[in-house]
């Protein structure tokens, strides 16, 4: 028999249509609006997902009942058994017809390939009727009708799978039937459809869900209680770390962006720095430094070497600015510990918040402070009150230390921010090591009030805390230049202004051979830097005018000579030596400076007058000198020399 010959008759006889003495031989007619009415009702009560189970087991049963009755026929062959099915589609009423595009099988080793296209399904119909056009396919019942039949007749499990659908827009549904074994793992979700569940039996599930989400949410309100009362009681971030490490039993680490520790739980702060390093060096090696940067809620890194690794970022003012990390030494990742976690970086987001806050706060009253003292503008009582206030003691003698960055590329606003930024570090800083200062910015500079206590009594040790200043920001800020203007000492507040003024003084001098320069060391010199600039463009240019006019074609050759001659004390031979220049070839020099002069430069009050000249100029960039090697003469120095 050929599958085109098959009619209902064959299996359902007229006669037995109304046979009460064989029930099992009944056939029913539904009209196809019934059935899509059912399909509606199943929809709004039981829901998308359980509907289409219930279609496809229904379907499934339906096509293996069939399949049962086919094979009691006498068929040519085993292709035009599996090409009945269609037929028996068709015979239903499901759908118009089905053009088989390929349908192939082998019924001793149980393979089997069948492609066929469904035109006009009575599901699609339907669906479109009540819905409209649908994201997905929506021929069930078919489909499950196609995979029953197809698995009696071959004796293994066939599973059919609607590729498109007229419900989708399609001009005809299109089907494809394979094993479960040659669909090779790509039909595991309509797998779970087949499988039939009594309704306690997903009440049963659901409230295990249910309770599992109860317990979830319980246990992250009692981390968010804990976290709450950690940040009431202000305490840092090692008080969150704890918090959370109390709740979940995993080892906690909170880090910098730079991942660098701030605090940890769980494990010791030594342990977590080996951590820190080796997941740097994990991030490093597989080049995912970019990864970590793009994060924005808790990920897991579980492909590292003996443990993993959630991690989530932890922002202020919509940057992040540090991590929050659960450790997975011994424990599996649980799905509440991202939800803990997250909770946990919003409580250091809170904590940076109120912290950068107060700092902030407490630094524009210091700076207001050190405004006002600047411009004299309170009395002693009223410097005595705000003091008190910002923490300041006031504790004799005082000097003034003036910073400033190499900042030539800067904008105003980049200048702000870079100022801030070092405020806030220098606040750190000198907290750490328990310094009494008030902080300020004038003109564009960082400015200090120090008191001379027992850590910074003397030269020396001024000098250790500004060159242990330098490194630090130098390292923190390694694009920039640090200099340093320290000012001398005085046991009155009220000459803070000129303290100001000596050590911006001293910062005008310093320069990338020597970096921190005391007011104390310059003598008269400091007095000369304090002058109007405009007034010593002047008194240079009438000593120095001539000579540097006609320097400017040579590279300045005849203006570092003679700054070299009177930094050597005017000593010829000294000069000659530094220069690894010949004596001769230096008299030549110095004759022709005389003569452009129009002065002797060995006369000692005129050398030293164009010596400082040419210092100044050193000092501001208009001329090019290593001053690590000169001597640096002071006015007694030069003299005596």
């Amino acid at each position: 028999m050929k599958a085109d010959e098959l009619k209902l008759e064959q299996f359902y006889k007229k006669s037995s249509l109304f046979n009460k003495d064989d029930p099992k031989e009944r056939m029913v007619s539904i009209p196809a609006a019934a059935i899509g009415m059912l399909r509606h009702e199943l929809l709004e009560t039981i829901g998308l997902e359980r509907t289409k189970g219930f279609l496809l087991r229904y379907g499934w049963h339906t096509g293996a009942y069939d399949a049962e009755k086919v094979k009691e026929l006498t068929w040519n062959d085993s292709r035009e058994m599996l090409l009945a099915g269609p037929k028996m589609h068709t015979l239903h009423g499901y759908i118009e017809e089905a053009p088989n595009l390929r349908a192939e099988a082998d019924f001793h080793i149980g393979i089997i390939y069948h492609e066929a296209l469904w035109k006009n399904s009575y599901e699609a119909e339907e669906h479109i009727k009540r819905y409209g056009y649908s994201d997905e396919p929506v021929c069930h019942t078919l489909t499950g009708y196609a995979s029953g039949y197809l698995s009696n007749i071959l004796g293994k499990k066939v599973i059919a799978k609607e590729v498109k659908c007229q419900a989708m827009g399609y001009e005809h549904c299109q089907v494809l039937c394979r094993t479960v074994e040659e669909w090779d793992g790509e039909i595991e979700q309509e797998l779970k459809y087949y499988q039939e569940e009594s309704m306690i039996d997903e009440l049963n599930e659901a409230f295990r869900k249910l309770k599992i989400e109860r317990d979830h949410l319980s246990k992250a309100y009692d981390v968010h209680q804990n976290l709450v009362e950690e940040l009431l009681k202000e305490n840092d971030l090692s008080g969150v770390a704890n918090a959370l490490y109390q709740h979940t039993d995993l080892p906690v680490l909170i880090e910098s962006k730079s991942l660098q520790i701030l605090a940890t739980a769980g494990i010791s702060e030594e342990k977590g720095n080996l951590y820190s390093r080796q997941f740097n060096q994990f991030m490093d090696n597989n080049k995912r430094k970019k990864d970590l940067n793009k994060i924005t809620r808790a990920e897991l890194f579980d492909d590292m070497t003996g443990y993993s690794r959630l991690i989530t970022p932890i922002y202020l003012q919509k940057q992040v600015v540090a991590y929050c990390s659960f450790l997975y030494l011994d424990a599996k990742p649980q799905e509440v510990d991202k939800l803990i976690l997250e909770q946990g970086a919003l409580a250091c987001s809170l904590y940076l918040f109120n912290e950068r806050t107060r700092v902030q706060t407490e630094l524009r009253m210091q700076g207001n402070l050190l405004d006002n003292i600047l411009s004299n503008r309170m009395t002693w009582e009223e410097i005595s009150k705000k003091a008190y206030y910002v923490g300041f003691k006031l504790t004799t003698p005082y000097f003034m230390m003036a910073i400033c960055p190499n900042r030539e590329k800067l904008t105003i606003r980049d200048e702000l921010e870079l100022n801030d930024l070092l405020i806030n570090d220098i606040s750190r800083f000198l907290k750490d090591r328990t310094i009494n200062a008030l902080l300020g910015q004038k003109s564009g500079k960082v400015i200090i009030l120090l008191s001379e206590d027992i850590a910074l009594k003397s030269e020396s040790s001024k000098k250790k805390f500004c060159q242990a200043m330098n490194d630090y920001f130098s390292k923190k800020y390694s694009s920039y230049d640090f200099k340093f203007g320290i000012s001398s000492s005085s046991s009155r507040i009220e000459e803070a202004s000129q303290l100001y003024d000596e050590s911006t003084s001293a910062l005008q001098i310093a320069n990338q051979y020597q970096k921190v320069v005391f007011f104390d060391f310059l003598g008269i010199e400091g007095f000369i830097f304090q002058a109007e600039n405009e007034r010593l463009q002047k008194f240079i240019k009438k000593k120095l005018g001539t000579l540097i006019e006609e320097d400017k074609k040579k590279d300045m050759e005849l203006t570092k000579t003679l700054f070299h001659y009177l930094n050597n004390g005017c000593n010829i031979n000294k000069t000659a030596r530094a220069m690894s220049f010949s004596i001769s070839g230096l008299r030549y020099r110095l004759q022709k400076i005389n003569e452009l002069l129009e002065a002797d430069v060995n006369v000692p009050n005129i050398g030293y007058q164009i010596y400082l000249s040419l210092k100044l100029m050193i000092y501001w960039g208009d001329l090019d000198i290593d001053m690590s090697t000169s001597i640096d003469l002071s006015k007694d120095d030069y003299l005596n020399e």
